[in-house]
């Protein structure tokens, strides 16, 4: 699978994840906000209800002085008890005084008012009835609420067809006479009051209400079907309301179905809790609500992820476009194509990556332009060491054994003339120059042979001790101030000692050479900062090398000596010895200054060379 695919398939998941989780945490909330207000609503219409109720009650309170002063003979006016019917519906006056009780029954055809009988009388004063006529009778004020009469009493007051205690409003009113006047409304069975608190609701806000006063947790007045009455409400909010004296807002089961119901409590006009006030309305009304708003939320959520992803796939192609063209450079250059170049104009971090590609391989491209040339040096050098080889092994085997007869005769005549013959200046000659020639054949030899090296454990200190003995008397070196620096402990390597004495030896007489006295040559040994290897230094206050010459210093015939002063072989010899011991050498040289050559070797460990050499 492509990057570019992948790439996509990961914007895909995070957006499809994004959106299903916003559209599922969305939903959740929408919903709840949508039960929210509709609690709320609830509770705000479950106000207007009770206003209704506190508006018929005031009513009342209102009539009750009127009613008072009408109250002079045993009738009233038919046509005032059909006007305030039809403006403020009550059922009945009842006028007490210190000894007697009289009811007068409202009807729209005639009102006349009677006295009860004194058991009668007895039985109502002993019930809530008589607690509020005593509570106006002892503040002087008119009282006005709820009051719950038994259901042996309401045939008392004229309601024979009701089968449960009786719900009223009742308003209590003193008299100039000493008397009181109370005014009552039955609400069991009142349907007038909970459909016009339905069609108030109902009206303002568009929404169809059900309406229920309940005595205790029991309807007796309802706008559901009329064999509603009689039936409780639902426990939780009989709980909630009757208990513990709460508003309860939510779902509850009204008659079977579930509804969205708001109930608070009825109190009577002492404050004690007699019953309750509740509307509800089909749950389905505010699913609806719920349900378009949760589809139009998830419809916005999905377009809006339909469109990232097409987004998103337009910006993984572009993103990836210049990954690809990288990609396509690699493998051009990793088949060899080192003028590929990626051609990414933007200025981001791709684009620095695309330009430091095209860097890296330019840069890829000098190297092997370099190291082709290097290569091509180095074959010419090897191909000159072999021609120089074979010259060299033809050479000895030439002139050699002519050499050594010439230089031994030469030496052996010298021996039997006198001083003072004057041929014996010219043997002198004969001498020193067939002792030249045998030198630089055997220095051929060696640089054609590079015989292998018999190696064993060797202290570098010790060999180099026994090097700067060896030449000592050699006329240069003794003209130098030698200055001997060695490790205080054994630097041990594997090493052919002969081999390392004739590089040691050609590198002091190479620097005593090059100095002029009374000069300085400094002998250091050490380990390098990995402890792994060896380090001899040879450093002296010559001339230097010339810069031009550095990169020439190791190839053979080359010298900067003098003419009949050097044969130019010495460090292509001491260089094929150091590398035939896993080694190499370093020149550094400033003209003028000096040279400091370093000659590295690989350390070795006496305990694990004895273990190696036992296994």
């Amino acid at each position: 699978m492509s990057f570019g695919t992948r790439l996509s398939l990961a914007f895909a998941f995070l957006i499809v994840s994004s959106a299903t989780a916003t559209i599922f945490i969305g939903n959740a909330v929408f919903g709840q906000k949508a039960d929210e207000m509709a609690r709320a609503r609830l509770e705000l219409d479950l106000k207007v209800a009770e206003q209704i109720m506190g508006n018929r009650l005031q009513r009342l309170r209102y009539l009750a002085p009127a009613m008072a002063n009408l109250v002079l003979g045993t009738t009233i006016d038919p046509r005032f008890c059909s006007y305030q019917l039809e403006d403020t519906p009550f059922d009945f006056v009842l006028l007490a005084d210190k000894t007697s009780l009289s009811l007068m029954p409202i009807r729209r055809e005639a009102c006349a008012i009677s006295s009860l009988e004194a058991e009668t009388a007895a039985r109502l004063r002993q019930s809530d009835l008589g607690a509020l006529m005593g509570h106006v009778a002892s503040t002087g004020e008119i009282v006005s609420g709820l009051v719950v009469i038994p259901q042996a009493l309401l045939g008392d007051l004229g309601y024979h067809d009701i089968s449960s205690d009786g719900l009223f409003m009742l308003v209590g009113t003193p008299l100039k006479s000493g008397s009181i006047l109370v005014l009552g409304a039955i609400l069991n069975r009142r349907t007038e009051l909970v459909e016009t608190t339905l069609k108030l609701l109902s009206f303002h806000a568009n929404v169809s209400y059900k309406s229920s006063i309940f005595l205790g947790d029991v309807r007796i007045a309802t706008t559901l079907t009329p064999d509603s009455l009689g039936t409780r409400a639902d426990p939780q909010v009989a709980r909630t309301v009757l208990t513990e004296e709460g508003l309860f807002a939510g779902v509850a089961e009204v008659r079977g179905p579930r509804m969205q119901s708001a109930y608070k409590p009825l109190r009577d006009f002492r404050g004690k809790i007699v019953g309750m006030l509740g509307i509800a309305t089909d749950e389905d009304i505010y699913g609806f609500i719920r349900g378009r708003t949760t589809t139009l939320f998830s419809t916005l959520i999905g377009a809006g992820m339909v469109f990232g992803l097409i987004i998103s796939f337009w910006f993984s192609r572009r993103l990836v476009r210049p990954v690809t063209e990288l990609a396509e450079g690699m493998n051009r250059v990793a088949q060899g194509d080192l003028g590929f170049k990626v051609r990414v104009e933007s200025g981001d971090e791709l684009g620095r990556l695309a330009r430091a590609f095209n860097l890296m391989v330019k840069a890829v491209m000098e190297r092997d332009m370099r190291l082709r040339q290097m290569t091509d040096e180095k074959l010419s050098q090897v191909e000159k060491q072999v021609s120089v080889g074979r010259l060299a092994a033809g050479v000895a085997h030439e002139i050699n054994n002519p050499l050594t007869a010439v230089l031994s005769l030469s030496m052996l005549m010298r021996k039997h003339l006198p001083a003072e013959d004057p041929r014996a200046e010219d043997l002198d000659i004969v001498i020193a120059e067939t002792t030249r020639c045998r030198d630089i054949v055997r220095s051929l030899l060696d640089f054609a042979r590079e015989r292998p090296p018999e190696k064993r454990l060797l202290d570098i200190n010790g060999v180099l001790r026994d090097t700067l003995a060896l030449i000592s008397r050699y006329e240069a070196m003794s003209a130098m101030n030698t200055e001997v620096k060695l490790a205080a402990n054994p630097l041990w390597v594997n090493a052919d000692a002969k081999q390392l004495q004739q590089v040691f030896a050609n590198l002091l007489i190479n620097a005593a050479e090059a100095t002029r006295p009374p000069g300085t040559i400094t002998v250091t040994t050490d380990e390098d900062s990995s402890g792994g290897f060896v380090v001899i230094t040879v450093r002296d206050t010559g001339k230097g090398i010339p810069k031009e010459f550095m990169q020439r210093v190791f190839e053979p015939f080359f010298t900067t000596k003098g003419s009949g002063k050097g044969t130019g072989l010495g460090l292509s010899v001491s260089l094929g010895i150091v590398q035939h011991h896993n080694g190499t050498i370093e020149i550094e040289s400033q003209e003028g200054q000096g040279t400091t050559v370093r000659v590295i070797l690989p350390r070795e460990n006496p305990e694990r060379h004895d273990e190696t050499a036992a296994g």
